[in-house]
């Protein structure tokens, strides 16, 4: 039967009732925590700490004020599925084998999660998971709540351990709240946890998250110089998708209603606005939400001990190239927000201008908590980067390879940054 639960509710639910914790989460180890929270569709310059005019961000911006915020913070692919992947396997999308949204995860490839299980963390992954609707419980997990592909802002369904449950609320808040529990039933536990946090926020519809209906009302949004650039001489799939106010109106109406249906930006520059103030307003719930789990980590005396990074899964297009979304090989599809926050070893208020990308997290934090990369890793830790040591070998001199793919075919664009960088 479908629940019907509130705020209060759901974290007493959250705590007593969906757990099956197994009895792998054994006794504390001497390793910190991990927490990733994962946005959707986030680019990089819409916090006040990356450069924002107008988002006032006090709590995302604390993760970068207190640890190292990374300024040039780059996916593999600029897609949902493809840059999870990355995040959870240290492996490239060729390698790891998710180059769309339409293909299932292949359990046999070790996760960051399950090594982790393996070394005595209890592990949970909740919110987005979107691995072609893959709603299994994945192997490494101690707690499970996750939605089936994009799930919806409001009265989500969820997977909670095997079991689908209708739940009442705002997404962003019920993950958090999840998110609350979880941890809370670990600290009781006296066990190092390992916590992935998927929001839905910022992805389309852009529902807005309670309490911010009505932020920006006041704040002009204007496209910037390249939405109005001509689209001579580009692929035709970028003039297909571009936005350019004078290739809209030539398209045909239906054609345009159609787009409008699917959640295709639509031409009107008030319209266009009005999305954008939505999309941001959605911002503005994680950043509540990460209030709520920096002020449990202070409260429980775990701050300390805690390796927290906040991440978005790929950049995104306001216009810039007359350009709505996301997956063209563009700086501002591939770049994303990233910041690590971890007191006893990372020095606060850092600015790291290093390359660094998705597939460095896995290494990076098994290096963290004293463990050795999977040989499968193709990417490198940047712990060196925040505790002032030397990368074994020059990040910067990498050759890095970006996939840009449309539907089921194989990519068919690529672009390489090299030793300039």
């Amino acid at each position: 039967m479908p629940t019907q639960l509130n705020r209060r509710a759901m974290l007493r639910a959250a705590a007593c009732g969906p757990w099956i914790l197994s009895s792998h989460a054994r006794a504390a180890a001497p390793r910190p925590n991990f927490i990733f929270m994962l946005t959707d569709d986030q680019s990089y310059a819409t916090m006040s700490i990356t450069g924002s005019s107008f988002m006032r961000t006090p709590n995302l911006d604390r993760i970068g004020r207190e640890g190292a915020l990374f300024t040039n913070a780059f996916v593999a692919m600029s897609l949902c599925a493809p840059s999870r992947a990355c995040f959870l396997s240290g492996m490239y999308p060729h390698r790891n084998t998710i180059i769309n949204n339409q293909t299932r995860w292949n359990q046999e490839i070790p996760t960051l999660q399950r090594l982790l299980h393996d070394a005595g963390y209890t592990t949970a992954h909740i919110g987005k998971w979107h691995m072609d609707g893959d709603d299994r419980v994945q192997p490494g997990y101690d707690y499970w709540a996750a939605q089936i592909n994009q799930g919806q802002y409001e009265n989500p369904r969820k997977n909670i351990n095997g079991v689908w449950t209708d739940l009442k609320g705002y997404d962003t808040t019920i993950v958090t709240d999840q998110a609350v529990a979880f941890m809370n039933d670990a600290r009781r536990r006296n066990s190092p946890f390992c916590l992935w946090i998927g929001y839905k926020a910022c992805h389309g519809p852009f529902t807005p998250a309670p309490g911010h209906e009505n932020d920006f009302a006041n704040v002009e949004f204007k496209p910037p110089a390249s939405f109005f650039i001509g689209d001579e001489g580009k692929p035709r799939r970028v003039r297909n998708k571009s936005q350019n106010p004078a290739r809209q109106s030539a398209r045909n109406a239906r054609k345009a209603a159609r787009k409008a249906a699917a959640g295709d930006p639509p031409a009107s520059l008030e319209r266009w606005a009005e999305r954008e103030r939505n999309q941001h307003r959605c911002l503005m719930g994680v950043d509540d939400s990460a209030a709520r789990i920096l002020g449990f980590l202070d409260e429980n005396k775990l701050a300390e001990d805690t390796i927290l990074v906040f991440a978005g899964d790929n950049g995104f297009f306001h216009g810039e190239h007359g350009l709505h979304g996301k997956m063209e090989a563009y700086e501002e599809s591939l770049r994303i927000p990233m910041m690590v926050r971890y007191p006893r070893l990372v020095k606060a208020g850092q600015k790291v201008g290093a390359f660094v990308a998705n597939v460095d997290l896995a290494p990076t934090i098994l290096d963290l908590c004293g463990l050795k990369p999977q040989p499968s890793m193709q990417g490198r830790s940047w712990k060196p980067l925040v505790t002032g040591g030397k990368p074994s070998q020059p990040l910067a001199r990498r050759v890095r390879l970006f996939h840009s793919q449309y539907r089921s075919r194989p990519p068919n664009r690529q672009g390489a940054k090299d030793r300039s960088l």
